[in-house]
């Protein structure tokens, strides 16, 4: 079940420095709110501490204008939380 998971968050952050290339505050501002409602549903666990800590780090990020860097942290915690992403992808 690990070896799954460290397969799934290597794609994950994968995908996200190539999807958001291009990611602006109000990516940041919508990652934070799906992650902000996929938590809320969340079951106590280990996950859902790192997730906390994947979501502190992308507020930090975001805060000071590195948008991209942001997303992705906001990405690997909606993996950590078992979730996907609604935002676009842009290629």
């Amino acid at each position: 079940m690990k070896q799954i998971y460290a397969v799934f968050a290597l794609a994950v952050m994968a995908s996200t420095s190539v999807a958001y290339a291009d990611a602006t505050l109000s990516d940041c501002l919508a990652m934070q709110k799906q992650v902000g409602v996929a938590l809320q549903s969340a079951q106590p666990s280990d996950d859902v501490s790192k997730a906390r800590n994947e979501i502190t780090t992308a507020r930090r990020l975001c805060t000071a204008q590195l948008y991209t860097q942001g997303v992705a942290h906001y990405s690997k915690a909606l993996g950590l939380l078992g979730k996907s992403s609604e935002t676009a992808v842009r290629l």
